[in-house]
C-alpha cells in the first residue's frame, strides 16, 4: 500500500528528510516530487516561503536479477548477540550520583551539537534497568541530525559514547534517537524483511534487499534468523553492502 506525505521546510533538504521521517523510510525507498523550491525572503528574510515536497512510498515489486559479490566478512547473529552481550559484561550498576553526572554529561553535550545543528527542540533522557542511558531529541525539521540512512545520527550517537566514557573506568552504553526514528526504522526494516521472506517462499528465488547501515542489516538477521525456508547473509561492499535472502534449501 503506497503511503504519500505532504511537508514543508525552510529547504528542500529539511523537507525531504522530514518526510522520509514521518514516513519511516528511506530516501532511495521514497518517490520524491518537489512542488516548491522555497524563498530565503528578502532582507532580513522578510517574505521567506517554506520549501514544500510530496514523498510517496515506493512498492518494490520486482525481484533483482543483479548478482552481488559476497564478502568474506559474513554478519552472523549470534557473533553480533555475543558482542551486545559482551558490551553489556563491560557495563557496571552505575550509582545515582554517577547516573546524574554522565547523564548531565551527554544532555549538555547534544544539547551543543544541535545548535550547532541549529536544531531547537526538547530532550528527554533516562537510564533504563541495565545503566544504558537513552536520548532522543523532539523537534521540527530534525533532518540535519538523521541524515542519509540515518549515518549523521549513527555518527552523533559515537560522538556522545566518546563524550561520556572520556576518562571514565567503566563503560557506559549510550542510546541516542531523534524523533523517534530508529524505532520506526526498526520496525520498518523489520516489515520488509518478512514481506521479502515471503517473496522468497513463494517464487523459491533468492531476494537482494537494497542496501542498509550495519545496524539495520542486522536487524533483518535477527527478525529472520526464526523464519522457517529461509537463510540470510551480508553481501557487498560498503556503502553497497545488502542483505541478500535465499530459500533455506538453495
Amino acid at each position: 500500500m503506497t503511503k504519500t506525505v505532504e511537508v514543508s521546510a525552510r529547504s528542500v533538504e529539511d523537507a525531504i528528510q522530514k518526510g522520509l521521517l514521518e514516513l519511516g523510510i528511506e530516501e532511495n525507498e521514497a518517490s520524491i516530487e518537489v512542488i516548491n523550491e522555497g524563498d530565503s525572503g528578502g532582507l532580513f528574510g522578510f517574505g521567506r516561503k517554506d520549501a514544500v515536497v510530496r514523498i510517496s512510498t515506493e512498492q518494490d515489486n520486482e525481484f533483482e536479477e543483479e548478482e552481488t559479490t559476497e564478502d568474506s566478512d559474513k554478519e552472523d547473529v549470534k557473533l553480533e548477540q555475543n558482542k551486545e552481550k559482551n558490551n553489556s559484561s563491560e557495563t557496571v550498576t552505575l550509582s545515582v550520583e554517577e547516573q546524574e553526572e554522565v547523564e548531565s554529561q551527554a544532555v549538555e553535550f547534544v544539547a551543543k551539537v544541535m545548535q550547532s545543528l541549529d536544531i531547537h527542540g526538547k530532550m528527554s533522557s533516562y537510564f533504563d534497568e541495565h545503566s544504558v542511558l537513552h536520548l532522543n531529541v523532539i523537534g521540527d525539521d530534525l533532518g540535519a541530525a538523521i541524515g542519509r540512512r540515518g549515518e549523521t545520527l549513527d555518527a552523533l550517537e559515537y560522538l556522545t559514547i566518546l563524550a561520556v566514557n572520556k576518562n571514565r573506568e567503566s563503560y557506559v552504553r549510550v542510546s541516542l534517537d531523534v524523533g523517534g526514528y530508529r524505532e520506526r526504522r526498526i520496525k520498518s526494516v523489520t516489515q520488509q524483511a518478512r514481506r521479502s521472506a515471503e517473496r522468497v517462499i513463494q517464487t523459491d528465488r533468492k531476494y537482494t534487499m537494497k542496501p542498509m547501515t550495519s545496524a539495520e542489516r542486522r536487524q533483518v538477521h535477527i527478525a529472520l534468523q526464526d523464519y522457517s525456508g529461509v537463510r540470510t547473509n551480508s553481501e557487498g561492499r560498503e556503502p553497497d553492502r545488502s542483505v541478500v535472502i535465499y530459500p533455506s534449501n538453495d
